[in-house]
């Protein structure tokens, strides 16, 4: 018990303190803003994987699990489950993971907070983290209790477990939108600002089901999402610094950039891409010798290995196809709202959430978008109907309709 409780501390301390130096060190450099917010998110994006690997590691080695299972009874038991045992396991698991995010962020806050001059509570960022959490929480708990449904009722032969894969990722992809909306922080945007919204969305020819106001004042952050794979229950999330930073124009080009997700049905081709590369890692696992490193190691061997096809699959193959989908939806937004006002929406954005312009490959991979430079630049090339030559198919037509919205993905429009 004492070395459970003693590495509990560990990763509640030890990201705090090491996190606070680390950002004091780089707000006492001279570098512009925008450099040492992004010298602190780097770190940031490294830290947000390694951290919760520890944390697993540390929660197998030390048999938190089994102690914690061993004591309480297992529960109504569908499909082989034991309830309780199941939500201890993910209560554990997520609790355990979230101290140490909860330490990075709470360390790193104080600084991000000075350079950027913000109003926020550390609070806030708690409840961020928290909150990003929870919808990882809720997507893998509706995954195994899926895939362990299906087993029950159909066997676990390969055909079974691919089928089950694919339904459940198509599932979990069409419900991550709803999840985003249910755990934000909203409030219904009324008044004067609705209309303005209102009018610009039909303009687009986009009429969401409800307009909400993300609370991005305190934090300065200039932000906006949209949720929904269903048509006529789709949502639009806007910050209120969003609102006040843009005119018109720039506002309705971040808009139809993200309408241009859902014309181009970049959630579900996402989807798609978790299908084939988890799909291949169920179908080889024997041949690639997982069964035997887990005979072996355990646990680790096989959680070691999955986590580093899932870095390849998150930063190689996903980075690579978000990247890609980020400039098509810019053209998308230079097509519907303007070359000009897209350029200007992307330098609000940069200028409004002190962006640095330039970043390096691996890091934009990492996060899921092009420097903002490379965007601009994008944006600019497009002709003079607002295309590119990316936009065009082999046949030299456009790939999507405007008006088309009949998939739908979320996203942060930077």
């Amino acid at each position: 018990m004492f070395a459970i409780v003693a590495f509990v501390l560990a990763l509640a301390v030890g990201p705090f303190a090491a996190f606070r130096a680390y950002a004091r060190r780089v707000a006492a450099t001279d570098a512009p803003v925008e450099d040492r917010l992004h010298r602190l998110q780097r770190v940031q994006q490294v830290a947000g994987f390694v951290l919760p690997i520890v944390a697993m590691i540390g929660l197998h080695l030390l048999e938190v699990i089994d102690r914690t299972t061993a004591v309480l009874p297992p529960g109504p038991d569908p499909f082989g489950l034991g309830l309780i045992h199941f939500a201890a396991i993910m209560l554990g698991t997520f609790g355990l993971v979230a101290v140490p995010l909860v330490s990075m962020a709470l360390g790193t806050y104080p600084t991000v907070r000075s350079l950027r001059d913000t109003e926020a509570s550390s609070w806030r960022v708690v409840k961020g983290v928290l909150a990003a959490l929870a919808i990882v929480g809720v997507s893998i708990t509706i995954s195994i209790v899926g895939i362990l449904a299906v087993i029950s009722s159909f066997g676990s032969s390969l055909p079974v477990l691919l089928a089950a894969f694919g339904a459940i990722v198509a599932a979990s992809y069409g419900l991550s939108p709803y999840l985003i909306a249910l755990f934000q922080d909203r409030v219904p945007i009324e008044g004067a600002e609705r209309e303005r919204v209102d009018r610009l969305c039909s303009e687009l020819d986009y009429r969401p089901h409800e307009l909400y106001l993300l609370e991005g004042e305190s934090t300065k952050t200039a932000n906006a999402l949209v949720a929904g794979t269903i048509p006529g229950f789709r949502y639009v999330f806007l910050t209120d610094y969003l609102l006040s930073e843009c005119d018109d124009d720039e506002l309705q080009a971040i808009l139809a950039h993200e309408f241009g997700h859902i014309a181009g049905r970049h959630l579900w081709q996402r989807g798609l891409l978790t299908v084939a590369v988890f799909g291949l890692w169920i179908a080889g696992a024997d041949v690639i010798g997982i069964g035997a490193l887990e005979e072996q190691f355990g646990f680790l061997g096989f959680f070691l290995p999955f986590m580093g096809l899932y870095a390849l699959y998150h930063v190689v193959l996903l980075g690579g196809l978000a990247y890609w989908q980020e400039f098509r939806a810019d053209a998308y937004a230079a097509r519907r709202a303007g070359v000009e006002a897209t350029a200007d929406a992307l330098e609000v954005l940069a200028s409004a959430n002190d962006m640095r312009r330039e970043s390096g490959l691996l890091y934009a991979l990492a996060t899921h978008h092009p420097p903002i430079a490379d965007r601009i630049d994008s944006v600019r090339n497009v002709d003079g109907e607002g295309r590119t030559d990316s936009d065009l198919d082999a046949d030299g037509e456009l790939d999507s309709d405007p008006g088309s919205n009949s998939d739908s993905r979320s996203t942060t429009g930077d």
